[in-house]
């Protein structure tokens, strides 16, 4: 069935049964101007989302005020809800909205909730755990080394990792979730059309095929200061437990453990030495309280996830179907995500009794960069997750 309706340009339309007040809802959810509570509040004066697009503009005012009244309408003048809905739709994003059943029912207890999500890719499903990995944007080696590990952890868990997108942390975690073959969803500071950072292109498209990549904001809405912090309440709304990474005393990221906190959410961080200032923010949220985690497992223990598949048993498997030879194995073995020296790799092989001569490790490390499982850079070698 169809309902039948003119745009302001006078042409009709058809659309299906049912459909009309979630296009209604888009075209009210690209009045970016307007609030998300103010969005609520004419919703629940109007009883749909078409009602408040006929709403007179007397009964708009007292609701929402002049200025809203004033945006709405010249909004109202530019705009037709199909041609938003063509303009969205067209360009590859899905949207959903409060009275929709796809909307995540995480967001429903949260204080100011979003009105709607547009998004690329797939939205989480609520049945799912989720955390969020979260961190500073300049980290260090023991950072990216800590979100890998993690990422990994948790998505052979099947553990979803919600994060930003950013550059540092965020990304980091977000690439290693995928490459483990976990889920992983970037909620973004501006439309789910604009990439950002541009260096993350590779990983927006990633995370479309296995994930999705979400927004509270309308298409077209270039990135700004003042849109980061409230997107990190719908992170924080979307995962079960909130991980901080690395950061500075601070940093921004603490924003989004405020909203965690906020939320009801537990926060978990991860310890670092006192001398360094991208530990501060994390040594100091423990001090006030948060979780400490030193592995992955701390988490899924203490939430009672059943972990579906072990480290050591994707170890093998990655080992067997690579087909390397013994003295690889060997050297496999001690090496770790954080780059060592070759002078390193040598002094752990000999604590291991391992009788390699210094030839055979070196071909040795040649093969396991051959066979993609370990990266060399600046003469240090590292594995790779």
């Amino acid at each position: 069935m169809v309902a039948h309706r003119n745009n302001l340009d006078g042409t009709e339309v058809e659309w299906k049964m049912g459909e009309q007040n979630k296009i209604y809802a888009c075209w009210l959810d690209t009045i970016y101007w307007l609030a998300g509570g103010t969005k609520y509040k004419l919703l629940e004066a109007a009883g749909t989302a078409q009602d408040v697009y006929l709403m007179p503009e007397r009964h708009i005012t007292a609701v929402a005020g002049e200025k809203a009244c004033e945006r709405f309408v010249q909004h109202k003048r530019r705009y037709s809800p199909q041609k938003v809905w063509n303009y969205v739709t067209g360009s590859g994003i899905s949207y959903t909205y409060c009275r929709e059943p796809d909307f995540p029912q995480k967001f429903v207890d949260i204080p100011d909730p979003p009105f709607g999500i547009f998004y690329k890719g797939r939205l989480p499903d609520g049945c799912v755990p989720a955390v969020a990995l979260i961190g500073s944007r300049k980290c260090s080696e023991y950072g990216t080394y800590m979100a890998e590990l993690f990422a990994a952890g948790f998505a052979s868990a099947s553990v979803d990792v919600i994060s930003g997108m950013a550059l540092g942390i965020d990304g980091i975690s977000q690439r290693a979730a995928l490459k483990a073959g976990g889920s992983s969803f970037a909620v973004l500071g501006c439309g789910v059309d604009v990439v950002y950072p541009r260096v993350n292109e590779p990983l927006y498209r990633q995370l479309q095929e296995k994930g999705g990549v979400l927004s509270e904001y309308p298409p077209r809405m270039e990135p700004r200061p003042a849109l980061f912090p409230p997107r990190n309440r719908i992170i924080s709304a979307l995962a079960d437990v909130v991980v901080v990474v690395e950061a500075c005393e601070k940093s921004g990221t603490l924003i989004t453990v405020d909203m965690a906190l906020e939320q009801g959410k537990e926060v978990y961080a991860l310890p670092g030495r006192c001398t360094d200032a991208l530990s501060m923010g994390c040594n100091r949220l423990l001090r006030q309280g948060a979780m400490i985690a030193v592995s992955p497992d701390d988490i899924i223990s203490d939430m009672h996830w059943e972990r579906q598949t072990s480290r050591h048993g994707r170890t093998e498997r990655k080992l067997a179907d690579s087909k390397i030879s013994e003295t690889a194995k060997e050297i496999y073995a001690v090496l770790a995500s954080l780059p060592v020296t070759q002078e390193e790799i040598v002094a752990r092989l000999r604590e291991n009794r391992s009788a390699l001569s210094v030839p055979q490790i070196c071909q040795g490390l040649v093969e396991l960069e051959l066979k993609g499982l370990a990266a060399s850079q600046n003469r240090q070698y590292k594995l790779l997750l």
